[in-house]
């Protein structure tokens, strides 16, 4: 759980962290874009001042301008003074008139071509020229009125517009504030005063990529500055793994002192209390059973001292025995019976014949060992039962462990495995959620699989499926 906390920190922190980054590179970027400029502006400048010495927008523009103007500025003035709305009609009239008059009769192509002829500049240049506005005067007390301002305007389709105004001519695609070289309002008189406002736009083409290579190095800056805040991350992730997994072996065996050492203990306390009874004490051969039972468990203290130093690396310590399952499984069963109080019972069929199979003594009897207390501990009935048989299905012989107590929820049984995992909350029941982890470790050395056959309120029955293949001998039934 912190692993994965650790993990979705780490990672959101990463993802803010680049959202930023990127963000401070955008900004760069825009204000590079903005400080963008132009080296011939200047050139381009005074010369197109020069070229339209005494004309308007382009050679010729002025006539244009004034011709349409002269005969329509009295009828103007007649209807703004009378009828606003025959004003705003013939406004719009004489102003589509006026900017499709200059569009059909532009000259700008050859006057910036000469320009830029003239000059020696970049042939690849572009320009867009752009009108925005026409302003007319009556009277000095009325002041300018508006007959055309492209922003307002629904007489010209979107396409031959721009936020910069309305295009005259030019190809320019992407007129900005960085590259208009002139944004020019020409005054004039004829029978009244007028203003028109337009614009014109130069530029490269590629201007993004050039502005992006001047961004180069802040770019390869910000890159490095991210892989090294990533590889510190990582480092420091995989440190605390480390560190992490030392902890846990150290916490395994802890909690494996106090979980596995319980059971061999306790069985040497009830022998040596049974051994101090004087009926016992007459019958030679129980004392001798006795005594057998705690010479056996105190050699698996003595086991659990060697090898569960390292919980984790218990797959390293393995030594495999040629036994009979038959007599592994009774024995065991035969040491556990005395900690079984009556009417409680624990019972033992055997296999009708001998099974050889290659077995590591100390973890087969953890891992069976394990699958029993839970057997018990789990059993709330007045009459607890577990019952142990082997069959052969599926050319596996399987030993079963077959117990009369509550059963596990459906929701929990593909968790009980996991390392700490407890399906109840009773605090009277001890145990670190350890037991069931080991069997599973247990089982994963000697290449066996579980299974688990469960019903609540009925019991819990273990399968343990033992591969024929790694049988040293059977007999065929």
């Amino acid at each position: 759980m912190k692993d994965r906390i650790y993990k979705t920190v780490v990672l959101i922190s990463f993802v803010i962290l680049l959202l930023v980054q990127l963000r401070l590179t955008y900004n760069s970027y825009v204000l590079r874009d903005r400080d963008y400029s132009l080296k011939e502006k200047a050139l381009i400048i005074d010369d197109y001042g020069k070229s339209i010495a005494e004309d308007k927008i382009y050679k010729g523009g002025g006539k244009i301008i004034d011709s349409v103007l002269s005969i329509n500025m009295p009828q103007l003035k007649a209807a703004y003074l009378t009828d606003k709305g025959e004003f705003e009609k013939l406004s719009n009239r004489v102003s589509g008139s006026l900017l499709k008059e200059l569009q059909k009769k532009s000259s700008m192509d050859s006057v910036f071509r000469s320009i830029v002829k003239r000059k020696g500049l970049d042939t690849t240049l572009k320009y867009l020229l752009t009108f925005q506005q026409i302003e007319i005067n009556f009277d000095t007390k009325i002041g300018n009125i508006n007959i055309f301002d492209s922003r307002h305007d629904n007489l010209f389709k979107a396409r031959q517009k721009t936020p910069f105004g309305l295009i005259i001519s030019g190809t320019l695609a992407d007129p900005t504030v960085q590259n208009c070289i002139a944004n020019l309002s020409i005054s004039g008189k004829l029978v009244y005063d007028f203003r028109i406002t337009y614009s014109l736009f130069v530029d490269a083409p590629g201007r993004n990529l050039k502005v992006a290579y001047q961004m180069l190095p802040t770019f390869l800056l910000v890159a490095l500055c991210i892989i090294i805040i990533v590889g510190i991350n990582y480092y420091t992730y995989i440190s605390w793994m480390r560190q992490k997994k030392e902890t846990d072996v150290k916490s395994d065996f802890l909690n494996s002192i106090k979980h596995e050492f319980n059971t061999p203990i306790t069985t040497i306390l009830v022998a040596s209390k049974s051994l101090d009874e004087d009926e016992v004490l007459n019958d030679r051969n129980r004392v001798k059973a006795l005594v057998h039972i705690v010479d056996r468990q105190a050699r698996r203290l003595h086991s659990h001292i060697n090898q569960m130093l390292e919980v984790s690396e218990i797959n390293k310590n393995i030594n495999l025995e040629e036994t009979d399952l038959n007599y592994a499984v009774l024995t065991l069963v035969n040491d556990y019976k005395i900690k079984v109080e009556q009417p409680n019972s624990l019972t033992f069929d055997p296999y009708h014949s001998e099974i050889l199979i290659m077995i590591d003594p100390f973890v087969f009897t953890t891992m069976l060992q394990n699958i029993l207390d839970n057997s018990f501990k789990h059993n709330h009935n007045d009459v607890k039962m577990t019952v142990l048989f082997i069959t052969l299905q599926n050319d596996n012989y399987i030993l079963h462990i077959k117990d009369n107590g509550k059963g596990i929820e459906e929701a929990v049984k593909d968790k009980i495995f996991d390392k700490f995992f407890r399906a109840g909350k009773d605090k009277t029941i001890a145990g670190l959620g350890l037991g069931l982890y080991y069997v599973k470790q247990c089982l994963a050395i000697h290449g066996w699989d579980i299974s688990i056959k469960t019903e609540v309120g009925k019991g819990t029955e273990f399968l343990v499926h033992i591969p024929i293949g790694q049988t040293v001998g059977h007999t065929n039934h």
